[in-house]
């Protein structure tokens, strides 16, 4: 990975803090300021309860109502009904724990592209939420039922938000520079790949911008044109699908699948053949006990490895089973394989796009 890229948070972490992110996040600011804000009992019940306060406009600030018998608990749900709407922003860290890689250089350990991205969005998402307050509690009497008001004030949210876009156009620029700059075909792809990478994430956050009421056009890349010169450097690739074993045809079709989806084209040809990628698997299909004399069991499993076509070298290998179950022998092995071409199709194309982002 190139160590001079600014790329942004450099946070520790990973998929065990997955879990209670939202919590950790939403309760960023639960001392000082009006977050602080005392319980109100009985009188009048107050116009947020029902989600509209003349005090706190939701043009102004995105609002979260919490209710609960305790107080405490009201107040998390008025937390998580805020964090709520930047949800799919924060479920981007979902995919850290299968993307993640990491690679050897004497000794020492590269953190991958993929993850470093993710956290970018994630950081930004934490920055924005720590401006979110508890603003106003109240219980009414009659019932027992407490209220909790969440508010956060969207101009100062999206500050943030602006900044970390700011750095990712920046990021996306330099590999734009890149992928127009390189003559080898290969160098192209790896910069198409970072491209990419970064596509999502930026979508999230300009998601995030218009939650917070900037609807207005941006000034980054036009993200069509980019994803086009990406999907044409990718598709540039010469790459080579070898396959042998019963069912190979039927996973043959998954590798090729996964190598679609990861923006490559690809053909069938032989482990001699000179390519820039090369993908070789090894298929096997038997009958398996299924325990019960109705049923017919078959198990099929594929033995993947994704080589480097310039320097002969191995980045990637697998292996994959599944197995499924029919009243007819030739129903099991056909859904064994389509199975087991499925798991290849994905296992490809997260390792296709781990290589590249994290050359």
């Amino acid at each position: 990975m190139d160590a001079k890229r600014p790329l942004l948070s450099r946070m520790k972490g990973g998929a065990a803090f997955l879990l209670p992110l939202l919590t950790a996040l939403t309760s960023a600011c639960a001392h000082g300021g009006r977050a602080s804000s005392s319980l109100s009992v009985g009188g009048a019940r107050p116009a947020w309860v029902d989600g509209e306060s003349p005090r706190w406009p939701r043009s102004a600030f995105v609002l979260g109502v919490g209710s609960a018998d305790d107080e405490n608990t009201a107040v998390e749900r008025a937390r998580g009904e805020v964090a709520r709407v930047f949800s799919a922003t924060i479920s981007v860290d979902t995919s850290v724990s299968e993307t993640e890689s990491t690679k050897g250089a004497g000794g020492k350990q590269a953190r991958a592209f993929s993850q470093e991205v993710a956290e970018t969005v994630r950081s930004a998402t934490q920055k924005v939420l720590e401006g979110l307050e508890i603003v106003a509690r109240w219980k009414d009497p009659s019932v027992g039922r407490t209220y909790a008001l969440a508010a956060l004030d969207k101009a100062q949210a999206l500050l943030s938000v602006e900044e970390k876009l700011h750095e990712l156009d920046q990021e996306s620029a330099r590999y734009q520079a890149q992928l127009a700059q390189a003559s080898d075909r290969f160098e192209r792809a790896k910069a198409a790949a970072k491209l990419l990478a970064l596509a999502k994430p930026r979508a999230e956050l300009d998601a995030e911008r218009r939650v917070l009421g900037d609807a207005s056009p941006q000034g980054g890349p036009d993200a069509g044109a980019v994803r086009a010169d990406a999907a044409k450097a990718l598709a540039a690739l010469d790459v080579v699908v070898a396959a042998g074993g019963e069912g190979a045809d039927e996973v043959t079709t998954g590798v090729i699948s996964g190598l679609n989806a990861a923006g490559m084209t690809a053909k069938s040809g032989a482990p001699s053949d000179k390519c820039d990628l090369m993908a070789q698997t090894q298929v096997a299909v038997q009958p398996a006990d299924a325990g019960d004399p109705r049923w017919q069991r078959s198990r099929a499993t594929a033995s993947v490895s994704l080589q480097d076509g310039r320097e002969g070298k191995t980045f990637a290998r697998f292996d994959l089973s599944a197995r499924e179950d029919s009243a007819d022998a030739g129903e099991a092995r056909r859904r064994a394989l389509a199975t087991l071409a499925k798991k290849t199709s994905d296992s490809v194309t997260q390792a296709i796009k781990d290589f590249f982002a994290n050359q």
